[in-house]
């Protein structure tokens, strides 16, 4: 068994220590080795007397004991501390939106390519479960065909660094982030073209409310609302397509789904996600950054992604202060050819083998959300304890082996059916 990845904390504020350390000491094969943070409280705070407490980056870049970080610090903090961390050898989660713009982006993506680390952008909401059933749904058709889209965040006023412009505060880079990275998430094509409108708060100079459209390579447009204006947080998102829509709305766990899709499903219908809304996502973030390093096989979500985001904030903010729209060039951006699954380019029939002790988990539906593939099963039985499934797997090559080698990751063994490998 593979030794635990020691993961050291860097930055232990109100965020580090209420979510992300719990985060880390719950996930699967990690350990919180050590807390960083100049305030020495917050980070024995943090550490629960389980790990070290280290007031800096020269301290943690020279500790013996870590493999791997969480960095959770300022906005204009995250590439610097990212890209020091990279330096010393250690792969990274890294706080949305990673940098403060494209080209710092950019500059940690690359640095984690050449080095040959792992880096992951902690966009959690793609673990909620709220989004990430409405995902399913969305997979499943029961939207037809995407054709536009809204989402909205917000709050009441920022306070502290995230109300300082000077230190990438503000509700755009803060939620914004959100907004956009979950809509490249659930509509996998290029942006062409961004117009925004967007308010400044008198007192601190930071952007207060931001109206946008993105504009992608198939036609499909979505509208953006977020603001730092409102009397309580809200989160909606909306997918509406030629067969229906689909809502989610974070805070209330309500998904509202109206289709033409089939009979049955006619009629509105609302479903509710129980679940506590923040810790879970903390938790399934870690788990998967950790599962990822192991594996040694891209994350979820990983710098690509976060460039791709940070490219969008760029557009709009400079849309924003010229009143034009803001064409993009995405073209470059992270496998282009798995924006849509219809570019798939390989077929592999695999044959998943389940430990007694994990027939009842829902591992198809995980390795649905992780990676972008049609799954198509075609046997499955249970016997004697032992379940067992042969699924068809397509889309690119590449994605296909992050599956496999996540699933054997998770103990589920995998092995190909002979004969069933098209490439194409």
């Amino acid at each position: 068994m593979a030794p635990d990845l020691r993961i050291a904390l860097v930055g232990c504020g109100s965020h580090g220590a209420a979510r992300l350390a719990p985060a880390i000491r719950a996930a699967p094969g990690a350990v919180l080795s050590a807390c960083v943070d100049p305030d020495a409280d917050a980070a024995r705070a943090a550490a629960h007397g389980q790990a070290d407490v280290l007031p800096d980056l020269d301290a943690l870049t020279h500790a013996p004991r870590v493999d791997a970080a969480v960095i959770a610090v300022p906005h204009d903090l995250l590439a610097p501390t990212a890209l020091a961390c990279l330096r010393a050898g250690l792969h990274v989660l890294v706080e949305k939106p990673v940098g403060v713009t494209e080209a710092e982006g950019a500059a940690v993506a690359a640095a984690a390519r050449a080095a040959g680390l792992t880096c992951m952008a902690a966009y959690c909401q793609r673990f909620l479960e709220v989004r990430t059933r409405a995902r399913d749904l969305l997979r499943r058709g029961l939207a037809g065909d995407v054709r536009t889209a809204a989402a909205s965040k917000g709050g009441p006023p920022l306070t502290g660094w995230l109300a300082d412009p000077a230190r990438g505060g503000g509700q755009l880079l803060f939620l914004g982030s959100h907004l956009v990275d979950q809509l490249l998430w659930l509509h996998r094509q290029p942006v062409t073209r961004v117009y925004a409108a967007m308010t400044h708060r008198d007192d601190t100079g930071s952007d207060e409310s931001t109206s946008g459209v993105i504009e992608f390579a198939d036609g499909v447009s979505a509208a953006i609302s977020l603001s730092q204006a409102a009397g309580a947080p809200y989160d909606h998102l909306e997918i509406i397509g030629t067969g229906g829509r689909i809502r989610s709305d974070w805070l209330s766990g309500q998904i509202d789904v109206e289709t033409a899709a089939g009979h049955a499903a006619r009629r509105p219908r609302v479903e509710y996600v129980r679940s506590d809304p923040m810790q879970p996502m903390y938790d399934a973030e870690v788990a998967e950054f950790a599962a990822a390093v192991h594996a040694g096989r891209p994350p979820a979500v990983d710098g690509d992604d976060a460039v791709r985001v940070l490219r969008v904030l760029d557009a709009l903010r400079a849309s924003a202060a010229r009143g034009a729209p803001v064409d993009i060039a995405d073209g470059a951006a992270r496998r282009s050819a798995a924006y849509t699954l219809d570019a798939a380019d390989a077929h592999l029939r695999i044959q998943f083998t389940y430990p007694s002790d994990r027939i009842q988990e829902p591992f198809l539906y995980d390795l649905s959300q992780r990676f972008h593939l049609k799954f198509n099963i075609r046997r499955a039985d249970v016997d004697a304890g032992i379940g067992w499934m042969q699924v068809l797997l397509e889309g690119e090559r590449s994605e296909i082996d992050a599956a496999i080698a996540w699933a054997e990751a998770q103990g589920i063994r995998a092995d190909p059916v002979e004969g069933d490998v098209i490439s194409g």
